[in-house]
């Protein structure tokens, strides 16, 4: 009997010890009503097609009582009213993932990383729990998932996620089922496999259903016949995450994931490496911001920041870091030696993009608003001293030098001082970080002597000592100790230039590679030192030494 045929239920009606209250739709699977019983609310669905046995029945309700999931909602009865088979379960106040979904669609609004992760692992949490207990969902859709959510803080929204609908499709007649599925628009989350009408299923099946609506989370489409690879249709997603729907997705159930639990480990160990994705950006990072996805269950289900200015401010960057990184590339070893050459004291910085400026996550207590909004350059390729003015790398760092003394410094070796773009953009290094070695402030990794308890920022050491004051274009010591001139004057005047590299007082702000001092030229403090630049290519020649001065014309003559 098809859905269509089938009598629907009035309000008053009664379904075993159940009232029906109202119609809530119908589906594949069968109608769905709100009914009431003892002052309690349940969910009350009738299933399409002839009643099913009472053997099977049984089977289905204890089967589904045996497992125990907060993922899932409850099954309380299995019964027959009027030849048809009924299921009764726990009514969830909250509202379908499919609305939320379309909400999400209507606004033209992606979910994050963090939020698709989250939500599918939880579904896939329930459906583990379900295989291990010999059930297989059939039908997982973003419409058998209950989504509650409430107001936390100020654009914050907790969310509690769970399954609906475990075993249903054990009490449908596969003939039925299929006659209602396929062709239908929730055909589009069914595994390939079961296109047949006898099939049964496996815990492939499922996990292909998840990888559907990962897909959609992340991109608003469903994969339809030779689909985009999300990060194609997303350049803000780290590219794992292709790999883990590719998996999700394969057309032949052997070649998916064996079980539910081997997708959730996949989702959490891909990002808990600690090595860079194509974003540039940490995939410890990545672990911290997806640190919830399957380890938050509290009172009944995984709660879920949504609407969190700070992570919508760091999939800002993370969605620049990525257009960005796709246009630059690191120069290879022979051609960096090649370049410095002439120079070894030197590294090469090559052409390319680049972010100036505060990052969208950096919060306003460090941030000034002279600096640029995450402003995307385009710099020529040039050289830049590996380590601050001093003897050779592990010598003292020259300090008490004045503007006119590091440039003249400068011009003496055939260089010339960076200019603040320069210094900036060999500090943020290829991954465009906020300080010299990463996003995070570490007084301990350049020597800041706020890691010993001041509270100056300035330590000096010897150059090069600190091997974790770098990054990958091989220059030091940019994030603390020492300020450097640059060849940049400052808005301030002709008499003042560009200072980059620290603040006094406050080195967790002043030593992030987009804060800008102005400093007068004829300025001499201990904190004040210089390294030097030169353009690709670029030729400067050094002032000659001065002629020795002529002897007096009354000096008696030699000898």
């Amino acid at each position: 009997m098809s859905a269509s045929a089938a009598p629907p239920l009035r309000p008053g009606d009664v379904v075993g010890k159940y009232e029906i209250e109202a119609g809530l739709g119908s589906g594949p699977v069968g109608a769905s009503y709100t009914a009431k019983s003892g002052g309690k609310r349940v969910v009350v669905k009738l299933i399409h097609g002839p009643v099913s046995d009472a053997g099977v029945r049984a089977r289905v309700a204890e089967k589904v009582s045996r497992v125990e999931s907060d993922a899932l909602c409850p099954l309380l009865e299995v019964g027959e009213h009027a030849g048809r088979t009924f299921a009764a379960m726990e009514h969830l106040e909250g509202e379908s993932l499919r609305k939320l979904m379309d909400e999400h669609g209507a606004q033209k609004k992606p979910f994050g990383v963090q939020e698709a992760c989250q939500i599918v692992s939880r579904l896939l949490e329930g459906a583990d729990a379900a295989h291990r207990g010999g059930i297989m969902h059939r039908h997982l859709k973003p419409g058998n998932v209950v989504v509650q959510s409430r107001t936390v803080g100020p654009g914050k929204v907790m969310r509690t996620v769970r399954v609906t609908g475990l075993g249903l499709s054990e009490l449908v007649h596969p003939g039925v089922l299929a006659e209602n599925l396929l062709d239908k628009p929730d055909s589009r989350y069914l595994a390939p496999e079961l296109s047949s009408p006898g099939a049964g299923g496996t815990p492939q099946a499922d996990v292909y259903s998840a990888g559907v609506i990962f897909y959609e989370l992340l991109t608003g489409q469903t994969p339809m016949g030779t689909y985009l690879a999300p990060s194609q249709v997303r350049d803000d997603l780290p590219k794992h995450v292709d790999d883990i729907v590719d998996i999700a997705l394969a057309a032949n159930a052997e070649d998916r994931y064996p079980t539910a639990r081997d997708m959730i480990n996949d989702i959490q160990r891909v990002f808990a490496e600690d090595t860079p994705t194509s974003t540039g950006v940490s995939k410890k990072s990545l672990a911290a911001v997806l640190g919830a996805v399957v380890g938050l269950a509290v009172a009944g289900g995984v709660y879920v920041v949504v609407n969190d200015p700070a992570a919508a401010a760091a999939r800002k960057d993370e969605a620049l870091r990525a257009s960005v990184v796709k246009e630059s590339k690191l120069a290879d070893e022979a051609t960096v030696r090649a370049k410095t050459a002439a120079h070894p004291e030197m590294t090469y910085v090559p052409e390319g993009k680049w972010i100036a400026g505060r990052l969208h996550a950096e919060t306003a207590a460090l941030t000034q608003p002279t600096e640029p909004l995450a402003e995307v350059r385009t710099a020529k390729a040039f050289l830049i001293d590996r380590f601050e003015a001093s003897a050779a790398k592990g010598g003292q760092v020259a300090t008490n030098v004045t503007y006119d003394d590091a440039a003249a410094a400068c011009l003496a070796q055939g260089k010339r001082l960076c200019t603040a773009d320069e210094w900036e953009r060999a500090c943020k290094g290829p991954e465009d970080f906020a300080y010299g070695y990463g996003d995070t402030f570490d007084p301990a990794k350049c020597g800041s002597d706020v890691a010993k308890g001041g509270s100056t920022g300035f330590s000096q050491q010897l150059a090069g000592s600190l091997s974790d004051c770098t990054n990958k274009f091989g220059v030091f010591d940019m994030a603390g100790g020492s300020r450097e001139w640059t060849g940049s004057v400052h808005s301030d005047g002709a008499n003042f230039m560009v200072v980059k590299g620290g603040k006094g007082g406050s080195p967790e702000r002043g030593s992030r590679c987009a804060y800008t001092d102005s400093k007068r030229t004829n300025l001499t403090d201990r904190t004040m030192s210089y390294r030097c630049c030169l353009g690709d290519g670029e030729v400067i020649t050094p002032p000659a030494p001065p002629e020795p001065a002529a002897p007096p014309a009354d000096a008696p003559a030699p000898g």
